[in-house]
C-alpha cells in the first residue's frame, strides 16, 4: 500500500493494495528502503540513493514519480552507508560522516531550505557517526565513542585470562570470542593454530581477536587470519561489529541477569526480566562483574541484579558495555536515564576513564 509518489512508478496514484515493483538496479543491490508520508528513499549496497516523492520532501525542486538519484551525490562518487526517515524529511548519512538532509525538520526552524538537500554536520563538528534515526521531526544521531574502551578493556582481559574456559598453546582464552571474532569452531582454530603458527604468531592473532590490533606490516598475521575469511583486519570497529552478533543473544549466552520487577500487580504478578549476557565480557568491563563471577558459585547460571536501575537503563548500560554505543530513541525518557547514569561507573566500577554521562548526552543530541 502507498500514498501518492511513494512507489516511484511515475503515478501519482494512491495503491490500497501491495504492487510489485521493478527497478532499473538489481534489486539484490538494495541494501535498505525507507519510507514516510510521500516519500521512499532505497540505499543499494555500493552507497548509491534512490528517492521519489514531494520536492518538499526529495530535495529535487519537483515532485518526483520514478525514483531517482541525487545528482550532488552521483558528480562527487559520494557514497551513502545509511538512510533515515522522518514524517515529512529524509536523511542521508554518507561515507566521510557528512549528514544531509531535506524536508521539514527541526535543522531548518524556518523551512525555508526545505526543497534543499542540504548537509547539515560533518564529523569537524560533532563526533563520528555509527548510524542515524529520525523521528516525527528531529534526527537521532548513534554516535561513535572517540576512545576505543571497548579494545582496551578486551585487550586487558587477554593480558589477565580472567574467565577464560579454554586455552591455545598454554594461553588462556574466551570460546565464544575466538568462534564469534574468526567464524569457525574453537577446535578448528585452535588445531590451526597450534600445528601452523608459532607461539609468536598466535600472540599476535589472539591481540588482534581481543583488541582490533594488528602488528604493523605483519604480512604473516594477515596471511593466517585470511586463512578464517578474515580479508581486511585492519579494518574498523570489526571487534564492536562482532560483538553485537552477542548483544542480547540467547543462544550462545552463558549467563542471565535478573532485573528484580518492582510493580505490584495484585491480580497478576509479573515475571522479573533476564537479561541473557556473557560473563567474560561483562567481567572484562566492569569491575563489579569480574568480582560477581569470580566469587559466584560457578553452578549458579544466573544471578539478580542489585542496581536498583531500571530495566531500560540496565539494557543501554549492558549495550555500552558490548559495543561502546549508547543507542538513544525518541522512546527513550532521557532525563529519568540521565538521572540514573549519575552514578552507574561508579556503582558498577567501570573504567574510570569512560565519561559515560558525557557519551550518554552526546548520544541524545538531535
Amino acid at each position: 500500500m502507498s500514498r501518492e509518489r511513494q512507489l516511484g512508478d511515475e503515478k501519482a496514484a494512491i495503491h490500497q493494495t501491495p504492487i510489485i515493483r521493478k527497478f532499473d538496479f538489481p534489486v539484490e543491490k538494495i541494501s535498505k528502503i525507507v519510507s514516510s508520508f510521500e516519500h521512499t528513499a532505497i540505499l543499494t549496497t555500493d552507497g548509491k540513493l534512490y528517492v521519489s516523492g514531494r520536492k518538499e520532501n526529495t530535495g529535487f525542486g519537483s515532485d518526483l514519480f520514478k525514483l531517482t538519484e541525487y545528482p550532488q551525490f552521483k558528480k562527487n562518487n559520494t557514497f551513502i552507508k545509511e538512510i533515515s526517515s522522518g514524517y515529512e524529511y529524509l536523511t542521508y548519512l554518507t561515507k566521510d560522516n557528512e549528514i544531509w538532509m531535506t524536508g521539514r525538520h527541526d535543522q531548518d526552524e524556518n523551512n525555508e531550505n526545505s526543497h534543499l538537500l542540504t548537509k547539515i554536520t560533518t564529523t569537524n563538528e560533532i563526533s563520528s557517526f555509527e548510524t542515524l534515526m529520525c523521528c516525527a521531526k528531529a534526527v537521532v544521531f548513534l554516535l561513535n565513542i572517540e576512545s576505543d574502551y571497548l579494545s582496551q578493556d578486551l585487550g586487558n582481559l587477554l593480558e589477565k585470562g580472567s574467565l577464560s574456559d579454554c586455552k591455545i598453546q598454554n594461553i588462556p582464552v574466551h570460546k565464544i570470542l575466538i568462534e564469534t571474532r574468526l567464524g569457525k569452531d574453537f577446535v578448528q582454530v585452535s588445531n590451526y593454530l597450534e600445528e601452523n603458527c608459532t607461539l609468536k604468531e598466535i600472540e599476535h592473532i589472539l591481540k588482534w581477536i581481543y583488541s582490533d590490533s594488528i602488528i604493523k606490516n605483519s604480512k604473516r598475521t594477515k596471511e593466517i587470519l585470511s586463512y578464517f575469511g578474515i580479508e581486511n583486519p585492519s579494518k574498523t570497529k570489526l571487534l564492536k561489529n562482532d560483538l553485537k552478533k552477542l548483544l542480547f543473544d540467547e543462544e550462545s549466552s552463558d549467563f542471565k541477569l535478573v532485573i528484580k520487577n518492582d510493580e505490584e500487580d495484585e491480580e497478576e504478578e509479573e515475571e522479573d526480566e533476564k537479561l541473557p549476557v556473557h560473563k567474560f565480557l561483562l567481567a572484562a568491563r566492569s569491575g563489579l562483574f569480574l568480582d560477581l563471577f569470580q566469587n559466584l558459585d560457578q553452578n549458579l547460571n544466573n544471578v539478580q541484579d542489585y542496581s536498583g536501575k531500571s530495566l531500560e537503563t540496565l539494557e543501554l548500560l549492558i549495550s555500552f558495555l558490548y559495543t561502546d554505543e549508547i543507542p538513544i530513541t525518541a522512546d527513550t525518557d532521557q532525563e529519568f536515564i540521565k538521572e540514573e547514569f549519575e552514578d552507574i561507573v561508579d556503582y558498577y566500577q567501570l573504567n574510570p576513564k569512560i565519561p559515560l554521562l558525557d557519551i550518554f548526552e552526546k548520544c541524545s543530541k538531535k
